[in-house]
């Protein structure tokens, strides 16, 4: 019968030329591993498959199952109840389910990759729909397409382009192009052009003193403002994918709240020369019920998160 040694099993006929006797006098004293925080997982015959953690106060926190040397599996647990598990191949993630607190399975992700080991999908499915984004590269590996589905429908199709030092410098999705024309050595936005699938065109300066924003010129179809709001200074439209779950929730939440512009039916932008510079970044389409009140003007991310 095999017994687990230092954790492998060693055959019995073969136990008898191990050196236990001296091993146990150099050690001294029987070490209890879950003293600190970790315990093995053993199948029925008494190998090690896997390692249990634990928090401080010896509340169980994941459950790590190998494959030889590389992780299978990884299960998170909340209040000693499961609550994600995540499932891997080759060292790469390829499946991840969630639970709710009555043990339902809620929503499932799948991720593919493709030949670089580069994450090429992240589906999720939720109640019956799936949400996806595709992830397209340029010949350095960096994210220069992203497409977002619910269901088989397209909802936004984006691109990147960046400059030698890895920065976005233009983007473009189904409703407006960015181009950045100059960024400060904080990588603070200077200047930037947004136009829109109709011909509205923003002119946006930022203005600066010893590196401190002062202020922001704004020009809109040929009329011009001067406001100062540090949300012009960042935009969050330029942050780079990062292909993970997060990508995904952030990229469908987003865009779902945003219809595509029905080109025939929209009304140019009033171009009063009387605008209220109080609301010139939102004065952009007047026709409201075909296009949402936002600007193409996505700022930092906590100020677009609470315009939703």
């Amino acid at each position: 019968m095999a017994q687990d040694y230092l954790c492998i099993s060693i055959p019995e006929e073969l136990r008898k030329y191990t050196k236990e006797a001296e091993l146990l006098e150099t050690i001294g004293v029987e070490i209890n591993t879950r003293d600190f925080g970790v315990e093995p997982i053993k199948d029925m015959f008494g190998n090690t498959v896997g390692t249990a953690y634990f928090s401080d106060t010896g509340e169980l926190i994941k459950k790590v199952y190998y494959d030889g040397s590389s992780i299978k599996s990884i299960e998170n647990y909340r209040n000693k109840k499961l609550y994600s598990q995540e499932e891997f191949n080759t060292g790469k993630i390829v499946r991840k389910s969630l639970f709710n607190v009555f043990g339902k399975k809620i929503s499932v992700l799948k991720f593919k990759y493709n030949r670089d080991e580069q994450i090429t999908s992240i589906q999720k499915y939720i109640d019956g729909v799936v949400y996806s984004v595709q992830y397209g590269y340029d010949e350095l590996k960096r994210v220069n397409s992203r497409v977002i589905y619910a269901g088989n429908n397209v909802v936004n199709e984006q691109s990147f382009t960046y400059d030698i030092l890895d920065r976005i410098v233009e983007y473009k999705d189904s409703n407006q192009r960015i181009r950045i024309s100059k960024v400060n050595p904080h990588n603070d936005l200077v200047s930037y052009t947004i136009t829109d699938v109709i011909g509205n065109q923003i002119i946006i300066n930022n203005k600066f003193i010893c590196s401190e924003y002062i202020g922001t010129d704004i020009e809109i179809n040929g009329h011009k403002t001067t406001v100062k709001d540090p949300m012009y200074i960042s935009n969050v439209m330029l942050k780079k994918p990062y292909t993970n779950e997060d990508d995904l929730d952030f990229a469908v939440s987003h865009f779902l709240n945003i219809p595509k512009i029905n080109h025939s039916s929209l009304m140019r932008t009033n171009r009063n020369n009387n605008i209220n510079s109080d609301k010139i970044s939102n004065l952009i389409i007047s026709n409201k019920k075909e296009y949402d009140a936002r600007p193409p003007i996505s700022a930092d991310k906590i100020h677009l998160l609470n315009l939703q």
